[in-house]
């Protein structure tokens, strides 16, 4: 048992030093995106699996939604943000990827990319790449 514990402790560890090893806010790997996100995209993989509008577990005020490649912020049901969403094959590079599992947030002055951790029918939770922080969702009906 406590192998186990300490091998789900190192590989999370490891994820985490993955994640944030390449998000410096100050790199220059901004997505450079030319043409629309095309919307079939949200069809199929990671992003298809996130449509919809999910609840905080921490926060039950603040929900996020994902429409297509939009992921919208809310707080007490007032928009606070409204971004792309772009699935990279990491946060170091930054390629863009639909099969990746991570994704970049894409707003004006900055582009915060997140690890997509697990997604279900019920769950949603993606960890912050520049804090480690994780986030949790469940699935509001």
């Amino acid at each position: 048992m406590k192998s186990a514990f300490l091998s789900g402790l190192a590989s999370t560890s490891l994820l985490l030093v993955s994640c944030a090893a390449g998000d410096d806010e100050s790199d220059s790997a901004e997505i450079q995106v030319t043409a629309p996100i095309d919307p079939a995209a949200a069809e199929t993989g990671p992003l298809a699996d996130m449509q919809g509008q999910w609840v905080s577990d921490n926060n039950s005020a603040d929900t996020i939604l994902v429409e297509g490649s939009s992921f919208q912020t809310l707080q007490n049901g007032e928009l606070q943000d409204d971004v792309s969403i772009i699935f990279v094959d990491s946060c170091k590079t930054r390629v863009p990827d639909m099969d990746g599992k991570a994704f970049v947030l894409r707003r004006k002055e900055k582009q915060t990319c997140y690890l997509l951790y697990s997604v279900s029918e019920e769950k949603l939770s993606y960890i912050d790449g520049t804090r480690g922080r994780t986030s949790r969702f469940t699935r509001k009906e």
